[in-house]
């Protein structure tokens, strides 16, 4: 079964030699998240989250609630959007192309920024991803993980960021 095998040691020390064992690896684990991410010197306290995750900006779209939209950004968008939905996450450097910059709502280009597209647009890019609507193939369909309500939540919270201020047509 894959158990030390301990019968010379009474019960006691046999239960605090098991529990220094798992101790020590959680120890060895916690070292090495904690290295990884000072080193990248891009973590935050978990105060810190939850002030980024708590949303404050006021409504521009009908549908959706962008506070609970800013949650589940955090949680799947992140990665690769980062925190502040700038396309500068922590998987962005991997990618080719880059994420998109949600906070620039008017583009480099015209017709380039988040303001230009639509509600429905914004919409059907969460939920076939990148390919379904003839993008990068790295950003994936949420369709069947965020219900319709959540992905009318995220486009709510980035009609929120974008910058200029989005104004609803």
């Amino acid at each position: 079964m894959g158990v030390i095998q301990l019968f010379w040691l009474p019960d006691y020390f046999k239960e605090v030699f098991v529990m220094g064992k798992l101790f020590a690896f959680l120890l060895i684990v916690l070292s090495f998240s904690v290295a990884s991410a000072a080193d990248k010197k891009e973590f935050m306290t978990a105060d810190e989250l939850l002030a980024l995750q708590s949303f404050k900006g006021k409504a521009v779209t009908k549908k959706g609630d962008p506070a609970h939209g800013r949650m589940l950004y955090t949680f799947y968008c992140t990665p690769c959007h980062g925190m502040q939905g700038q396309g500068d996450g922590q998987l962005a450097k991997l990618l080719d192309p880059k994420p998109r910059n949600h906070t620039d709502g008017k583009g480099t280009r015209p017709g380039d920024g988040m303001n230009d597209r639509t509600d429905d647009q914004l919409f059907k890019a969460i939920t076939k991803g990148g390919q379904g609507i003839s993008k990068s193939v790295n950003m994936p369909a949420w369709g069947d993980i965020i219900s319709e309500k959540g992905r009318w939540d995220i486009v709510a919270y980035l009609r929120a960021i974008a910058v200029p201020a989005y104004i609803a047509k």
